[in-house]
């Protein structure tokens, strides 16, 4: 039956490649601090959540930024847009993703001030506060009123915090900007993803990180890791390690210059991302917390340190303690103080994940597996663990135990390769 179909190569045409791109932001940043143009406590760490907490402190910077991303002003030319992509367009229809918890009001003055810094352009805030043409914008309508005003034929930046990140499909789309400091990696893949609608045949869907510190910026590295452990999980690599070299081979990386943009080596990339212990970050957020009880979570949390010494897990007992679920995420049915338990222990995790290098070299050993045999029974080890860590002994190798911190994850960051 499958003989009399043809393979439609004009649809697979219509796919879009993508291309992303790390900017370093601390131009504008240092422009607006030399003219007295932000807040002391964004000069002392600027960050995007501090933005969206109070915008108008921090205008300076804002529409500095936006000056040189859109229209190439301000001499920084590491964010001007065109100069780094090569790709000059009259009409360009861009996506900007602010911090999640931006409220609407604070969602409303923004887009004020990017009108008023872009005049040339038709600004779309997605959020209840912001009517468009006298219509109030919902999830249901968003898609809509966006379409009618790109038909206009208008430059335009639509700005949103929550609203479309899913089922929010504008083929002309083509730009991306990720303004926030942290996400979670669900979310991050979602938004990336509105830049990826099939379009005009020859389609690029350009993402940008827009990040005050580059070497912690983990952004690309959540879609890496997560398109990684699907081609382990389909068997078409042997480790997490070969198949992070195998994705970001594929993959079209960019560091945006004073001088243009330079192609990123996939092999820099992954060492890089090592090195500064960004994969660290990335695996401690998209842990399975599912694999624990509520109260190992809660003693994870509070630094319980006695319980998992007197509830170590043997492995007949293991198995699912919770309602798991595909992406390995946070667990529903939780409320806001059990959201920050279940953050907390993230931290820990992270944390572990970021400092396990301790354990293996202090053993001498080369692998995660080695280095546990050789502090199985080793009291005096095991204390300079948890005086190391500020962690019991019994804690981290209880997390090992159930899985929760994966031995090929730990491999990944440092087994030798």
């Amino acid at each position: 039956m499958l003989k009399k179909f043809k393979i439609n190569t004009t649809r697979d045409l219509l796919v879009p490649d993508f291309a992303t791109y790390q900017m370093d932001l601390m131009g504008p940043v240092n422009a607006a601090i030399a003219a007295g143009e932000v807040s002391e406590d964004f000069s002392d760490l600027p960050s995007w959540s501090k933005f969206a907490a109070n915008p108008i402190k921090s205008k300076g910077f804002y529409t500095r930024t936006l000056q040189s991303l859109f229209l190439g002003q301000g001499g920084h030319d590491e964010l001007n847009v065109d100069l780094q992509t090569e790709d000059y367009k009259k009409q360009r229809v861009s996506m900007m993703f602010l911090p999640a918890n931006t409220r609407n009001d604070v969602l409303e003055i923004i887009g004020n001030i990017t009108q008023e810094t872009l005049p040339g352009f038709e600004i779309v805030v997605l959020c209840g506060a912001v009517r468009h043409n006298g219509r109030k914008v919902t999830n249901r309508n968003a898609e809509k009123v966006v379409k009618e005003i790109v038909e206009q034929g208008k430059p335009t930046l639509i700005i949103a915090a929550q609203m479309a990140q899913r089922s929010f499909s504008i083929p002309e789309i083509t730009e991306l900007y990720l303004a926030y400091d942290k996400g979670e990696n669900g979310a991050t893949l979602q938004k990336m993803s509105r830049t990826l609608t099939p379009g005009d045949i020859g389609k690029v869907g350009r993402i940008f990180s827009l990040s005050f510190d580059p070497n912690r910026d983990d952004k690309f590295d959540a879609m890496i890791i997560e398109t990684a452990q699907n081609l382990v999980k389909r068997g078409e690599a042997k480790s997490l390690r070969e198949a992070m070299s195998n994705v970001l081979r594929t993959m079209d990386m960019w560091k945006c210059t004073p001088d243009g943009a330079v192609k990123i080596n996939s092999d820099d990339y992954l060492k890089e991302a090592l090195e500064v212990k960004r994969i660290g970050r990335v695996l401690g957020k998209i842990v399975n917390l599912n694999l624990l009880t509520t109260a190992e979570v809660t003693a994870l949390a509070t630094g319980n340190s006695q319980y998992f010494k007197t509830n170590r897990v043997g492995k007949a007992q293991t198995g699912k303690t919770r309602n798991t679920q595909a992406n390995g995420g946070t667990p529903n049915h939780v409320n806001n103080s059990a959201q920050k338990e279940i953050a907390k222990a993230r931290e820990v995790i992270t944390s572990i994940y970021e400092n396990l290098d301790i354990i293996i070299l202090g053993t001498g050993s080369k692998i995660i597996v080695d280095a546990f045999a050789e502090l199985e029974n080793d009291i005096d080890m095991q204390n300079a663990v948890e005086e190391e860590f500020g962690v019991p002994y019994d804690t981290i190798y209880g997390l090992f135990e159930r899985s929760v911190i994966s031995q090929d994850w730990v491999e990944l960051m440092y087994d030798e390769a």
